[in-house]
């Protein structure tokens, strides 16, 4: 894992913050391609975003390339699959007979009685080179995704992964992605690196938010959004890294809204900001626009620009310096 640090701009130390959310379709993408919009026009920040969510990246809907600019793509190759080496074949069928392949990627081809792999459902395990007498398999890495990098059109370098169908390494990703971006030219000129997280408690939230300075966890008062917003939290504290909560659609008129806000004041944990339920936002992302850009004086553009002045009194007020 890459811890972010080193490097100085306008006196301001480099901090690193991670966005998730336990749960998906909360506004985890919104909200940091919001809050990277609200950077370009700080002086005080020199920002660069990552978008981690490497099983369904979609940050770069909303933070295209900028016209005339290059793309930079890097193929990752971490994930193992078996290959079959039909030369060594003696058609004995042994490694479908004795199942060999707990995860049933050995399928037997009639036609040309051989052994075929599903790609899909290989886990690379090695089971099959072991047992195979007359060595039949061999395990190989393949293409498990790939890196982009660019220039996004507001002028804020955006880069993210993307796993290939079936591969099985989408937490490893997650830490190429922040490797290579600790590695690009200028890095030390940022002093905001601000990640997209996934959804979700596994292991690419694990390598998402380790070696972060600080978490957003987003939320609604919601059954589902409180209690994905726990698991969330306690994968968080195990890392005892200080985060923010902040509460979207925190004006759902919902049964529920009494027992969140029991559990909210129950812990006292840091609230962030709540942004309002908001056609806005809505009508921004139909635009491929954030809501800070398309209705800068909306409701929500309003309590994203809060969100965004009390995260940089957070990472550079006098205790984290």
């Amino acid at each position: 894992m890459v811890e972010f640090k080193g490097g100085l701009r306008m006196d301001k130390q480099k901090r690193s913050v991670g966005i998730i959310s336990g749960k998906g379709g909360v506004g985890k993408t919104s909200l940091t391609a919001s809050l990277t919009n609200l950077t370009k026009d700080d002086l005080e920040i020199n920002s660069i975003v990552l978008d981690c969510d490497v099983d369904a990246p979609n940050l770069a809907l909303i933070l295209p390339v900028e016209s005339n600019e290059q793309v930079e793509t890097i193929d990752t190759y971490t994930t193992l699959k078996a290959t079959f080496i039909e030369d060594k074949c003696v058609h004995c069928k042994q490694c479908i007979d004795e199942k060999f392949c707990e995860f049933h990627a050995l399928k037997w081809d009639e036609e040309n009685q051989i052994p075929e792999v599903d790609y899909l459902a290989c886990e690379g395990c090695g089971a099959c080179k072991v047992l195979c007498p007359e060595h039949a398999f061999t395990i190989n890495t393949v293409k498990s995704g790939e890196m982009i990098h660019y220039l996004s059109d507001i002028g804020v370098p955006l880069i993210y992964g993307k796993t290939r169908l079936g591969s099985t390494t989408s937490g490893k990703l997650v830490s190429d992605v922040k490797e290579f971006a600790s590695k690009i030219d200028n890095f030390d000129n940022y002093n905001l690196i601000l990640i997209d997280g996934p959804p979700g408690i596994g292991c690419p939230v694990i390598a998402t938010v380790s070696g972060l300075d600080f978490i957003i966890a987003i939320t609604e008062p919601t059954p589902s959004g409180l209690h994905d917003l726990i698991r969330a939290i306690e994968v968080v504290q195990q890392f005892k890294i200080p985060f923010g909560i902040v509460i979207n659609k925190y004006d759902l008129k919902s049964p529920f809204q009494d027992q969140f806000k029991k559990f909210i004041d129950d812990t006292g944990y840091n609230i962030l900001g709540r942004i309002p339920y908001d056609l806005a936002i809505p009508k921004a992302m139909s635009f491929a626009k954030t809501v800070v850009e398309h209705a800068p004086d909306s409701k929500a553009s309003l309590a994203i620009k809060e969100i965004y002045n009390n995260l940089k009194n957070l990472l550079w007020n006098d205790t984290t310096q």
